[in-house]
Order: C-alpha cells, then structure tokens, then sequence
C-alpha cells in the first residue's frame, strides 16, 4: 500500500567489518521515511552493518585470536631458555592464553572508547568531571542517548562479543567453573543485544572499554595466580606482580569504585524512562533493556565481592612482603 512499509527494504551487501568507517550507518541520520522500522531489529539494529555481516566479522576475529595465541605460545617457547618455569608447555600456554587473548582483547576494547570518548559520551564525561553539577546529562536528552546508533560502540561490542566467544571456548577447555561460564554468557548477552536488537550505544564506550581497562590489567596479574596462572611466576619476577598489583587496584578503584556508581545511576534513570517511552524503537526494544537493568544490577552487586577480595587479597601480599 501506499503508507505501509516496503515489502522489499533495501538490503545492506554483505561485508568484512575491518575499520570503523565500515561500521557507519546505512540509513541516513535523519529517517523522515522511518526505513529503520521497515527492517527487523534483530538483523538490521538500529541501523549499522546487518547481523549477517557481523557474524562474519566476530568470526574472523576468534579465528584471529587463536592464531595470535599460538603465535605467542610460539614466541615464548624460543625464549623459553630464560627460565626453566617456561619449558613446562602448560605454563607456556596459560601465559599466552592471559597475554594474547585476555589482555590484547580488552586492550583493544579499552582503545576504543578512549579514543571515541568525547564523540559517543562527551556530555557523560562532563557531568562526571562537574561531580554532577552540569547539565549536560538532562532528562529531554534520555531516547537519543538510548536509541541513537553509533560506530565506535557497534565496533567496540563486535570485538568484545568475539572475546567473549573465545573466553567461553577457553574457560571450558581449562575447567575454569561455571561462574566463569555464566558470566560471559550474560556478558556476551548484554553486547550482541546492544548491537541486535541495538540501544544503549552511549553508554557501551564504560561497559565494555573504560571499565574493562581494569580487567585487562588483572588478565595480566592472573599470570602470577596459583590457581588460574603460572605456580612459582611470581619468584621469577616478583617486582613485577607488585607493578600490576598496584595499577590494578588502582584502576578498579578509579573505574569500578567512582566511575561505575556515576555511570550506572545515569544508565538506570535513563533506561527506565525508556522503557515507558513512545519513541518508535522502544517498543521493540522493552525486553532487552529489561534484560540490561538486571545484567547491570547483577555485575554492580559483584563490585563489592571484588571489593572484599581486594582487601583480602592485599592483606595476604602486605603479609608476605613484612615477612
């Protein structure tokens, strides 16, 4: 009919999504003929390369992160003469499971929203420098923040969903328990719902790059643990440990303890406004965001677990070192 939408929208061509310039939208900025609503959230999103393509991407990169780990499993096998904890093959294998894997994922990911912070979250950045007393985050701003799409986000989840893929394969094939595997089925949920149906970009950038910058740092700490790392690493470069030991108690404080809070209070008043929302991509959408405010409250409630095992921890490491 004349009013009713296209029986046959256009299609984007299926594509390798390499830089962040392929991750732009296929729609124009401004939809006057809403054609994003003619298309299927679940493989058109809100509006960037299709579920098709994306599928194909995060394939390409766990096939990546496997040849990268085995060419850093490679790597330290030739130097493996520098200390005989390296000529055990378990140990050679862990190290670069935390290095290549763990570490070079969420390093990219971190990457990427430093970099695209102030285009994607500026005003979030703002407030939270003003300790909330700008108004940059006002309330007549919550559906753009919520359903506007934006490439750096999109490309950020591609690369933290093909982590999760990988880390789901890893935790399985090192027994590492089912804690582990719950987690990255919700943290794999949570970023291929922000890409398909999609919402939530503004807020993706903390989520899945600033506060996983401390994560990277303890992927890099794990190497000295006597249960996920390498037994008798921490003898071998003891000053080491202590380094990351202090940055990433340093960057949790900063990034799960002050940020996330600030952060979190802003993505829960604006998805819950959301979610009563008529803008015409939220009906669509009401289940996930759902879905998102318990995945949310889930990991802030794990943020004081972490807290105690810190201090813990610490404790136990003070100990050693006054012994």
């Amino acid at each position: 009919t004349m009013c009713g939408p296209s029986q046959n929208p256009i299609k984007p061509p299926l594509r390798l999504l390499l830089t962040q310039e392929s991750f732009n939208a296929t729609l124009p900025a401004k939809d006057d003929s809403n054609k994003l609503l003619q298309h299927s959230p679940y493989r058109y999103g809100l509006g960037g390369p299709d579920s098709i393509s994306t599928m194909l991407t995060v394939s390409i990169k766990v096939l990546l992160l496997f040849t990268l780990e085995h060419i850093v499993r490679l790597i330290i096998q030739k130097f493996s003469h520098v200390d005989p904890i390296l000529h055990v093959e378990r140990n050679r294998h862990i190290l670069a499971r935390h290095l290549a894997v763990d570490f070079g994922s969420l390093a990219i990911c971190g990457f990427i929203a430093v970099k695209n912070r102030h285009t994607v979250c500026g005003e979030l950045i703002t407030h939270m420098k003003s300790w909330g007393k700008s108004d940059s985050m006002s309330d007549e701003e919550t559906e753009r923040r919520v359903f506007t799409y934006h490439p750096a986000s999109q490309q950020m989840m591609v690369w933290f969903f093909a982590y999760q893929v990988k880390n789901m394969y890893d935790t399985i094939y090192w027994n590492d328990g089912i804690e582990f595997v719950i987690h990255h089925i919700f943290a794999g949920a949570a970023a291929w719902g922000g890409m398909f149906p999609g919402c939530c970009h503004f807020y993706a950038l903390f989520y899945f790059g600033f506060s996983e910058l401390s994560t990277a740092i303890l992927c890099l700490l794990a190497n000295f643990d006597d249960q996920f790392g390498v037994v008798g690493l921490e003898k071998v470069f003891p000053k080491t440990k202590i380094v990351l030991g202090a940055l990433f108690v340093t960057s949790f404080i900063v990034c799960r303890c002050i940020m996330w809070p600030f952060v979190t209070h802003h993505f829960f008043k604006d998805t819950k406004k959301a979610l009563a929302s008529t803008h015409p991509l939220a009906a669509s959408r009401r289940n996930f965001l759902h879905l998102l405010r318990f995945c949310c409250f889930g990991l802030s409630l794990i943020q004081f677990f972490f807290v105690a095992m810190i201090i813990q921890t610490g404790k136990e490491e003070l100990a050693k070192l006054m012994s």
